[in-house]
């Protein structure tokens, strides 16, 4: 059975209809129509939203049911006895994220206090700019994705208490990921940033032109969030103009409503050093945040979202070992889970966890 996103995808080609077209008839951002396409996790927070998706791809009373299952919506909610495998129905996320990034606000926990202190610099013009600094593994890129996608997170869609009014509504997000390698190269990048904000392209979309678009159409608070920007300070193609332009974009133009935050594995005086490129585009970056291990108290929330019990001393084994970071709390709480699932009563699953942490090992040495 085919996922949602490769529904949507096939139903938007035989339209003809492209993600901002899609976007702007349904009333949501264009990045968001471009996450339920590409993200095998990320789905439609609300029903109409997909019942509008079938009124404008013109689909079949079947066509929309089997788009409505695919997305996690409950049978009963369709009001019909389609015979559908249950698989489409019974759909969860997962109690625990072991490897890729978190990507939904619910399964993101902690580091309560960096979210104020970035939401606090936020929330008033012009808008600052903020430096990430974290070790490898330790939860940077899950950060962005909750920093993007948090704000437009109905209740519904959180944990009980999970705050989601960090900010006003009106804000818009870029994402970037300097590994991938597109991102690289300074037309498909500022190619990128402009599609996202749903803004016109120019041919050829160089340096120059990107920061007229930004001038003319930025009228709201934007944020772009760059990923590891220690690859794309090592791209020869951004070069030491690249990055003066961006510095110009974030001091002098689009009227304060243009802010910066990026991350990065080491500080940023050591980074640039190592790449032998000095930027000026680091020196308007006022805010530097270490991103470290979670509170114990955001731990226990952590280990206590888990659908079965942990006992006490496994609770305690899990803080002492992981030293309460996000990615070995994952790690160790899956492995218990699993073991309680299939009625373990053994110690393996410490062994198991154990293994499984070998490549976090860096995290540890802290």
């Amino acid at each position: 059975m085919s996922s949602f996103a490769e529904l949507l995808k096939s139903y938007m080609t035989r339209c003809a209809m492209n993600n901002a077209e899609l976007a702007k008839k349904i009333k949501v951002r264009r990045d968001i129509v471009g996450e339920w396409l590409t993200d095998d996790v990320s789905f439609p927070f609300e029903r109409e939203q997909l019942l509008q998706c079938a009124i404008h791809l013109n689909l079949s009373p079947a066509e929309k049911e089997q788009l409505l299952l695919a997305a996690g919506f409950e049978l009963e909610q369709l009001g019909t006895s389609l015979n559908l495998p249950i698989t489409l129905i019974s759909r969860h996320s997962s109690p625990f994220v072991v490897g890729p990034p978190i990507t939904e606000p619910h399964q993101f926990f902690g580091h309560d206090y960096i979210l104020k202190r970035i939401f606090d610099v936020w929330k008033y013009t012009p808008l600052q700019h903020i430096a990430i600094v974290g070790l490898k593994r330790s939860g940077k890129t899950s950060l962005l994705h909750y920093l993007r996608r948090i704000i437009d997170t109905p209740h519904e869609r959180l944990r009980l208490g999970q705050r989601n009014n960090w900010l006003p509504p009106g804000y818009q997000w870029v994402f970037i990921d300097f590994q991938d390698p597109r991102m690289c190269y300074q037309e498909s990048l500022l190619r990128h940033i402009l599609i996202e904000l749903d803004m016109p392209v120019p041919e050829p979309c160089d340096l120059v032109s990107f920061m007229e678009i930004l001038d003319q159409y930025l009228e709201i608070p934007t944020i772009i969030l760059l990923d590891e920007i220690g690859a794309g300070l090592a791209s020869p193609d951004l070069d030491e103009q690249f990055w003066w332009g961006l510095r110009s974009l974030g001091s002098n133009h689009a009227g304060g409503q243009l802010g910066f935050l990026f991350t990065t594995h080491q500080p940023p005086e050591e980074m640039l050093y190592e790449e032998d490129k000095p930027s000026p585009f680091f020196n308007i970056f006022g805010h530097v945040l270490n991103l470290g291990p979670l509170t114990k108290a955001e731990a226990l929330t952590l280990i206590g979202s888990s659908p079965h019990t942990f006992e006490s001393k496994d609770i305690d084994w899990i803080l002492v070992q992981s030293k309460c970071w996000p990615a070995l709390l994952q790690i160790m709480c899956h492995s218990r889970l699993t073991a309680l699932e299939e009625n373990r009563s053994d110690d393996t699953w410490k062994i198991e966890a154990k293994r499984r942490m070998k490549p976090y090992s860096n995290l540890l040495k802290m």
